[in-house]
Order: structure tokens, then sequence, then C-alpha cells
């Protein structure tokens, strides 16, 4: 939140969710004047924001330097983001959340990503669950389209681009 002094005018940020009050005083580092900011429009603003439903992403992957790598390429857009190290956890998220798009690695220890696919086709509540594969190892057209017949909606390998993983999400969501 933006806030300035009355008296000589300075601007700086503050984070009201920090604070249990209402109102925070503040003391001006410029000039020491203390004064009351109202923090309960902000958090309004606040609530009302995260009120509206960011589309959930669960990244699944069992490099947890690719999954922070994902997380950092797709933190522009609106989405909020769950990670997932194993097909077992992954599978247990999928059915507790019920997400809107997977990024599924195929080669992941426990449940692998061709098991998860195909139990995903066998329960109706997850009809809506897009699905983007990502592979390191298996890479061709042959693999794509086995994975589209299981059930996903696309397939990139793991070499791809930042931006073209943006814009593959986009798509799939409808950003």
């Amino acid at each position: 939140m933006l806030i300035v002094c009355p008296t000589c005018k300075a601007r700086y940020r503050i984070d009201p969710s920090s604070s249990k009050t209402d109102v925070a005083k503040v003391k001006c580092p410029g000039c020491q004047h203390v004064f009351a900011v109202s923090l309960v429009e902000e958090k309004l603003k606040q609530q009302d924001s995260c009120s509206m439903r960011q589309p959930v992403v669960l990244v699944v992957d069992d490099a947890r330097f690719f999954r922070e790598m994902i997380k950092d390429i797709l933190k522009e857009l609106p989405v909020k983001l769950v990670m997932s190290a194993d097909g077992n956890e992954a599978w247990q998220q999928i059915n507790a959340l019920v997400p809107q798009l997977v990024l599924l690695d195929l080669n992941i220890p426990g449940k692998n990503g061709k098991e998860i696919l195909q139990s995903m086709q066998e329960v109706p509540q997850l009809d809506q669950v897009k699905v983007l594969v990502m592979s390191g190892v298996e890479r061709g057209e042959e693999t794509a389209a086995e994975v589209r017949r299981i059930g996903a909606n696309d397939f990139i390998s793991k070499s791809f681009k930042p931006r073209e993983l943006q814009d593959r999400v986009r798509n799939i969501l409808g950003l």
C-alpha cells in the first residue's frame, strides 16, 4: 500500500496484511512525523482480489530445480501454483484440489505421469481438469500423440523456452 506523509509529502510503501488492526501508526523516516493510516479500504481490496478465484495450476515434477524454474516462469500469470514432487502426492492433490491445470512430468517416482493421466479418465469429477504433459526424456511426436490419446490436452518437451510455456498455459486456461 502506498502512503504519503501529510507533513513532508514523502511516499512510502507499507504492507497492510501484517497489521492486526484497522489503523496503523506510521512514523515518517524523513521528517519523523507520526500519523495514522486507515487500512480498512486496502484490506477490503485484498480480500476482493483473493475472492476472485485464480485458476489453480499443479506442477508435478520430481526435480526441485525444475519446479522452481516453472514457478519463476509462471509467476507473472494470474494463477495459483501448487507444487508436487511425486506421482502419489500429485494424485492426492489432484483429487483434493481439482486444479484447472496440471503440468505433469511423465517420469516421476510413485505413480508415473501416464498412470496419473489414465486414472484421471476414470474419475468423473476430474473431467474438466486440463493436463499439459512435460518430458525431458520422451520428446517425440509418438509420445505427444500417445499422451493426447490418454487424455492430455497438450505436450511440451522440457527444452521449451519460457515464453512458450507461458503461452501454452495461457492458451489452455483461456487467459
